[in-house]
């Protein structure tokens, strides 16, 4: 049972809104060269502006944006803290991404050999995880991963697939139930054997592609938009404004 990819604030509304920016600096600069007193040559001055760039880049909410020291948040830090303290920073890791943090859990901590069913100190580090979960998070990803071991005959799994697709709804159903979060936001999905992180060939490379990874994307304030100018034709555009000024 594969992934079904689901696009969630993809941002595709982008490409069209700098296309109307692109129209409106066209639209303005038509405006500016059309009025009285501007010659051909100051005309060309600014041609030559948007002919050296290739883009123009607008900050949404540049007055409010936070800038990224490259720092996971607050409450991630002090989740990473309780880890270490709690001596599972060994299985259990946290990393910073662009969109929040990707939390990488081992099934040391998680779960039996073959099972889907949570080990009590799993429920430790999730619980404090699921503390952390805020009412600015967008959705939370969970993946389940395993090594290529085949399935034993007596498993109620049939594949890979269906074990790692078992261990990420019981993580989510875990943290849907202790985050202050609608159960809406959450994701779960199986890829398998087939994300591997190690060789399979051993046991440790083995013992760490089988894991359990949570992504928790929060809303992204003040993207930048970029604004292509080489789909502007600057030579065309130069030649509809000289027409008018003469």
């Amino acid at each position: 049972m594969g992934e079904i990819e689901r696009e969630s604030g993809t941002g595709n509304w982008l490409t069209t809104y700098s296309d109307m920016v692109t129209l409106l600096l066209v639209f303005f600069v038509l405006l500016y060269v059309m009025t009285p007193g501007i010659d051909e040559s100051t005309f060309n001055d600014i041609m030559s502006y948007f002919q050296s760039s290739t883009s123009v880049v607008f900050d949404k909410e540049a007055a409010s944006k936070k800038q990224d020291d490259g720092q996971m948040r607050e409450e991630w830090q002090e989740v990473q803290k309780f880890l270490e303290e709690q001596g599972y920073s060994e299985e259990a890791n946290i990393e910073k991404t662009d969109e929040g943090v990707k939390i990488t859990l081992n099934d040391s901590l998680t779960f039996n050999s073959g099972s889907a069913k949570l080990l009590a100190r799993s429920e430790t580090v999730l619980g404090r995880i699921a503390e952390a979960i805020g009412p600015d998070v967008r959705e939370v990803k969970t993946h389940g991963h395993t090594d290529n071991v085949p399935i034993s005959e007596n498993s109620i799994y049939r594949t890979n697939w269906h074990l790692g697709a078992a261990r990420a709804v019981s993580v989510v159903l875990f943290l849907s139930d202790a985050a202050d979060l609608s159960s809406d936001k959450f994701e779960a999905s199986s890829y398998g054997e087939y994300r591997p992180v190690d060789t399979n060939e051993t046991s440790e490379g083995r013992r760490r592609n089988r894991r359990v990874e949570i992504y928790i994307n929060y809303e992204q304030k003040g993207q930048p938009i970029k604004v292509d100018m080489t789909k502007l034709n600057v030579d065309s555009l130069r030649k509809v404004v000289m027409k008018q000024m003469n």
